[in-house]
């Protein structure tokens, strides 16, 4: 039996929390001496560098590997323009900067090996369709990862066919937990509480990123060794924007998602709903 097999019985015994939205939140989600373990494992925690250069070839040499990932780019290239301001490029018209994601895809030690087993089991997918009630085929992705500084997607509920999403943090040094780079968990202002109402009349229609000022945050995952689980709805606003000296130490997480089959829709753009807003506010019916 895998070491990990008790946090399927925190999950079960969790009670979900409605604020801002459904989800469930577990702190102190591994046991003490794992989390001890997981946080000082030399591929989770690398020694300080001097340069984002060699930051790049220190994660290559301990295993960890590119990924694409929302909110950041690939190329290194592109990212160092970026991060030495020789470009102002963004991703996407509502953000100011972006990342670059890794995932550890070589693991060292059978402790990371059974974690990252344990996260993408059978039996944890099975708990967690239960606990939420998923009753449609899923399939898994996820894994060990670390975001760079400047790691940002605005105000978003996820896209459709995403089923479900975990982040457990397992940030390496001291004082992480001050550090600006946590997920926000959010809820649309009530101006913009309609684009919530024509997501749910409107399930053809894909759901996109919005400006962070149609938002107000009610809590940020700032815990380490904390754990949140939640299926995404038309409400289920959260946002990140890492802003901190990954040189010293990088943002960690075991993150998750289940898939269901993808369909492609067309999307209703953040401007579509500003102009629609305006027009309300000009009939005196907002």
């Amino acid at each position: 039996m895998s070491r990990f097999q008790y946090l399927l019985d925190k999950i079960s015994a969790a009670r979900f929390s409605t604020e801002p939205f459904e989800h469930l939140e577990i702190l102190d989600f591994l046991s003490a001496e794992d989390f001890e373990a997981v946080v000082t494992d030399p591929q989770i925690r690398l020694e300080e560098v001097a340069s984002t250069e060699e930051l790049f070839e220190r994660l290559e040499q301990r295993g960890w590997e590119r990924i694409g990932f929302p909110g950041c780019v690939r190329s290194k290239a592109e990212y160092l323009d970026w991060y030495h301001g020789r470009s102002t490029k963004t991703l996407h018209a509502q953000t100011e900067s972006f990342g670059m994601a890794f995932r550890l895809t070589s693991r060292d030690s059978e402790l990371l090996e059974e974690l990252a087993q344990f996260f993408a089991s059978e039996e944890l997918t099975a708990v967690l369709l239960e606990k939420f009630g998923i009753t449609r085929p899923v399939t898994f992705n996820g894994g060990i990862q670390k975001y760079l500084h400047g790691y940002e997607i605005s105000p978003h509920p996820d896209i459709r066919h995403k089923a479900m999403t975990w982040m457990l943090n397992i940030n390496p040094g001291d004082g992480t937990e001050e550090q600006d780079f946590h997920t926000h968990y959010m809820k649309l202002k009530d101006r913009w509480r309609f684009i919530s109402e024509f997501w749910r009349h409107n399930p053809e229609w894909e759901r996109d990123w919005l400006p962070w000022d149609w938002c107000e945050p009610v809590k940020q995952q700032c815990r380490n060794n904390s754990i949140v689980f939640f299926t995404p709805s038309d409400a289920s606003m959260h946002a990140i924007k890492a802003n901190y000296d990954h040189l010293r130490t990088q943002r960690t997480q075991v993150y998750g998602n289940l898939w269901y089959e993808r369909t492609a829709l067309p999307k209703m753009e953040f401007h579509h709903f500003d102009l629609a807003h305006r027009a309300l506010a000009s009939q005196g019916t907002e």
